[in-house]
Protein backbone atom coordinates (compact mmCIF):
# COMPACT_ATOMS: atom_id res chain seq x y z
CA UNK A 1 0.00 0.00 0.00
CA UNK A 2 1.34 3.41 -0.97
CA UNK A 3 2.05 5.71 1.94
CA UNK A 4 1.16 9.37 1.61
CA UNK A 5 1.97 12.33 3.81
CA UNK A 6 -1.11 13.88 5.34
CA UNK A 7 -1.53 17.02 7.44
CA UNK A 8 -4.06 17.08 10.21
CA UNK A 9 -3.68 20.84 10.41
CA UNK A 10 -4.40 22.72 7.15
CA UNK A 11 -2.59 25.81 8.43
CA UNK A 12 0.68 23.85 8.57
CA UNK A 13 0.32 22.79 4.94
CA UNK A 14 -0.49 26.35 3.92
CA UNK A 15 2.55 27.69 5.81
CA UNK A 16 4.83 25.21 4.04
CA UNK A 17 3.69 26.13 0.54
CA UNK A 18 3.33 29.87 1.21
CA UNK A 19 7.03 30.75 0.51
CA UNK A 20 6.92 29.01 -2.87
CA UNK A 21 3.66 30.73 -3.77
CA UNK A 22 5.14 34.11 -2.83
CA UNK A 23 8.25 33.45 -4.94
CA UNK A 24 6.18 32.49 -7.97
CA UNK A 25 3.94 35.53 -7.57
CA UNK A 26 6.77 38.04 -7.01
CA UNK A 27 9.15 36.79 -9.70
CA UNK A 28 6.73 35.49 -12.36
CA UNK A 29 3.13 36.68 -12.16
CA UNK A 30 3.81 40.21 -10.93
CA UNK A 31 6.44 41.06 -13.62
CA UNK A 32 4.24 39.45 -16.27
CA UNK A 33 1.28 41.57 -15.22
CA UNK A 34 3.39 44.74 -15.18
CA UNK A 35 4.72 43.99 -18.67
CA UNK A 36 1.21 43.46 -20.02
CA UNK A 37 0.04 46.73 -18.49
CA UNK A 38 3.01 48.69 -19.88
CA UNK A 39 2.36 47.23 -23.33
CA UNK A 40 -0.91 49.21 -23.47
CA UNK A 41 0.48 52.44 -22.02
CA UNK A 42 2.91 55.13 -23.07
CA UNK A 43 5.51 56.58 -20.71
CA UNK A 44 5.47 60.34 -20.35
CA UNK A 45 8.62 62.11 -21.65
CA UNK A 46 9.67 63.44 -18.25
CA UNK A 47 8.17 60.72 -16.06
CA UNK A 48 5.22 61.21 -13.80
CA UNK A 49 3.17 58.23 -14.91
CA UNK A 50 1.81 56.40 -17.93
CA UNK A 51 -0.96 57.25 -20.37
CA UNK A 52 -3.29 54.50 -21.60
CA UNK A 53 -2.98 54.21 -25.39
CA UNK A 54 -4.59 50.81 -26.03
CA UNK A 55 -3.27 49.08 -29.14
CA UNK A 56 -1.23 52.07 -30.30
CA UNK A 57 2.10 50.48 -29.36
CA UNK A 58 1.26 47.25 -31.20
CA UNK A 59 0.18 49.15 -34.31
CA UNK A 60 3.49 51.03 -34.40
CA UNK A 61 5.50 47.85 -33.96
CA UNK A 62 3.62 45.78 -36.53
CA UNK A 63 3.76 48.58 -39.09
CA UNK A 64 7.51 49.06 -38.68
CA UNK A 65 9.56 47.32 -41.42
CA UNK A 66 12.56 47.16 -39.08
CA UNK A 67 10.56 44.99 -36.68
CA UNK A 68 9.70 42.44 -39.36
CA UNK A 69 13.28 42.47 -40.56
CA UNK A 70 14.44 41.64 -37.03
CA UNK A 71 11.88 38.81 -36.91
CA UNK A 72 13.20 37.34 -40.17
CA UNK A 73 16.81 37.61 -39.03
CA UNK A 74 15.98 36.04 -35.66
CA UNK A 75 14.16 33.13 -37.31
CA UNK A 76 17.02 32.61 -39.75
CA UNK A 77 19.53 32.63 -36.90
CA UNK A 78 17.50 30.20 -34.78
CA UNK A 79 16.82 27.73 -37.59
CA UNK A 80 20.30 27.84 -39.15
CA UNK A 81 22.25 27.54 -35.89
CA UNK A 82 19.99 24.75 -34.61
CA UNK A 83 20.10 22.70 -37.81
CA UNK A 84 23.86 23.14 -38.18
CA UNK A 85 24.65 22.20 -34.59
CA UNK A 86 22.31 19.19 -34.66
CA UNK A 87 23.68 17.90 -37.97
CA UNK A 88 27.32 18.15 -36.89
CA UNK A 89 26.65 16.67 -33.44
CA UNK A 90 24.69 13.76 -34.89
CA UNK A 91 27.40 13.02 -37.43
CA UNK A 92 30.10 13.05 -34.73
CA UNK A 93 27.98 10.87 -32.44
CA UNK A 94 27.46 8.33 -35.22
CA UNK A 95 31.20 8.17 -35.83
CA UNK A 96 32.01 7.76 -32.13
CA UNK A 97 29.31 5.14 -31.73
CA UNK A 98 31.09 3.12 -34.40
CA UNK A 99 34.03 2.92 -31.95
CA UNK A 100 36.61 3.93 -34.49
CA UNK A 101 40.26 4.08 -33.33
CA UNK A 102 40.69 6.81 -30.73
CA UNK A 103 36.96 7.25 -30.07
CA UNK A 104 37.54 7.63 -26.31
CA UNK A 105 39.66 10.73 -26.91
CA UNK A 106 37.12 12.05 -29.42
CA UNK A 107 34.31 11.87 -26.85
CA UNK A 108 36.19 14.24 -24.55
CA UNK A 109 37.35 16.53 -27.36
CA UNK A 110 33.91 16.95 -28.94
CA UNK A 111 32.41 18.00 -25.60
CA UNK A 112 34.97 20.76 -24.97
CA UNK A 113 33.19 23.54 -26.95
CA UNK A 114 30.23 23.41 -24.57
CA UNK A 115 32.55 23.78 -21.55
CA UNK A 116 33.93 27.09 -22.80
CA UNK A 117 32.42 30.35 -21.62
CA UNK A 118 30.43 32.36 -24.14
CA UNK A 119 32.79 35.40 -24.02
CA UNK A 120 35.74 33.12 -24.78
CA UNK A 121 33.91 31.64 -27.76
CA UNK A 122 33.05 35.13 -29.00
CA UNK A 123 36.64 36.33 -28.76
CA UNK A 124 37.95 33.20 -30.47
CA UNK A 125 35.59 33.51 -33.41
CA UNK A 126 36.21 37.25 -33.58
CA UNK A 127 39.89 36.53 -34.14
CA UNK A 128 39.46 33.48 -36.39
CA UNK A 129 37.06 35.27 -38.72
CA UNK A 130 38.78 38.64 -38.62
CA UNK A 131 39.08 40.01 -42.18
CA UNK A 132 42.58 41.38 -41.49
CA UNK A 133 44.46 38.91 -39.29
CA UNK A 134 42.21 35.88 -38.87
CA UNK A 135 42.09 32.53 -40.60
CA UNK A 136 39.87 33.82 -43.40
CA UNK A 137 42.12 36.80 -44.11
CA UNK A 138 43.72 34.72 -46.86
CA UNK A 139 40.39 34.78 -48.70
CA UNK A 140 40.29 38.57 -48.59
CA UNK A 141 43.77 38.66 -50.08
CA UNK A 142 42.47 36.76 -53.11
CA UNK A 143 39.10 38.52 -53.19
CA UNK A 144 39.41 41.90 -51.43
CA UNK A 145 36.33 42.89 -49.42
CA UNK A 146 34.64 39.49 -49.75
CA UNK A 147 34.45 38.94 -45.98
CA UNK A 148 34.00 41.78 -43.50
CA UNK A 149 31.55 41.15 -40.62
CA UNK A 150 32.18 44.64 -39.26
CA UNK A 151 30.65 46.26 -42.36
CA UNK A 152 28.46 43.58 -43.94
CA UNK A 153 25.37 42.54 -41.98
CA UNK A 154 25.06 39.18 -43.71
CA UNK A 155 28.68 38.31 -42.90
CA UNK A 156 28.05 39.25 -39.27
CA UNK A 157 24.98 37.00 -39.18
CA UNK A 158 26.97 34.09 -40.60
CA UNK A 159 29.66 34.64 -37.98
CA UNK A 160 27.12 34.56 -35.14
CA UNK A 161 25.43 31.45 -36.58
CA UNK A 162 28.74 29.58 -36.81
CA UNK A 163 29.76 30.58 -33.28
CA UNK A 164 26.40 29.58 -31.78
CA UNK A 165 26.32 26.26 -33.64
CA UNK A 166 29.88 25.46 -32.63
CA UNK A 167 29.20 26.18 -28.96
CA UNK A 168 26.17 23.82 -28.93
CA UNK A 169 27.77 20.90 -30.76
CA UNK A 170 29.23 19.42 -27.55
CA UNK A 171 25.90 19.58 -25.71
CA UNK A 172 23.98 17.93 -28.55
CA UNK A 173 26.76 15.39 -29.07
CA UNK A 174 26.42 14.02 -25.52
CA UNK A 175 22.68 13.45 -25.91
CA UNK A 176 22.98 11.89 -29.34
CA UNK A 177 25.75 9.57 -28.22
CA UNK A 178 23.76 8.48 -25.15
CA UNK A 179 20.73 7.80 -27.35
CA UNK A 180 22.77 5.78 -29.83
CA UNK A 181 24.42 3.71 -27.11
CA UNK A 182 21.03 2.88 -25.61
CA UNK A 183 20.08 1.07 -28.84
CA UNK A 184 20.68 -2.69 -28.48
CA UNK A 185 23.65 -3.85 -30.53
CA UNK A 186 21.62 -6.84 -31.64
CA UNK A 187 19.53 -4.58 -33.89
CA UNK A 188 22.55 -3.34 -35.81
CA UNK A 189 23.93 -6.86 -35.97
CA UNK A 190 20.63 -8.13 -37.34
CA UNK A 191 20.65 -5.40 -39.98
CA UNK A 192 24.21 -6.31 -40.95
CA UNK A 193 23.23 -9.95 -41.27
CA UNK A 194 20.39 -8.92 -43.60
CA UNK A 195 22.94 -7.24 -45.86
CA UNK A 196 22.38 -3.59 -44.84
CA UNK A 197 25.49 -1.45 -45.06
CA UNK A 198 26.70 1.04 -42.46
CA UNK A 199 24.85 4.01 -43.97
CA UNK A 200 21.67 1.99 -44.47
CA UNK A 201 21.70 0.85 -40.83
CA UNK A 202 22.22 4.44 -39.68
CA UNK A 203 19.32 5.71 -41.79
CA UNK A 204 16.81 2.90 -41.24
CA UNK A 205 17.63 1.75 -37.69
CA UNK A 206 19.53 4.27 -35.62
CA UNK A 207 18.08 7.59 -36.75
CA UNK A 208 14.39 6.60 -36.29
CA UNK A 209 15.15 5.30 -32.78
CA UNK A 210 16.82 8.54 -31.65
CA UNK A 211 14.02 10.74 -33.02
CA UNK A 212 12.72 11.60 -29.50
CA UNK A 213 16.19 12.91 -28.62
CA UNK A 214 16.25 14.93 -31.82
CA UNK A 215 12.90 16.53 -30.98
CA UNK A 216 14.10 17.27 -27.44
CA UNK A 217 17.25 19.03 -28.64
CA UNK A 218 15.38 20.98 -31.32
Amino acid sequence: MEKRVTFSNTWLAAALILPQILLVFVFFYWPTGEALYWAFTLERPFGGGNDWVGLYNFENVFNDPKYWNSVRVSLLFAVASTVLSLAIAMLLALFVDRQLPGYQAYKFTFFLPYALAAPAVGLAFRFIFSPDAGFVSAINKLYPGLWNPALDGFDALLLIIFAQAWSLVGYNFIFFLAALQSIPRTMSEAGAMDGAGVLRRMWDLQLPLITPTLFFLS
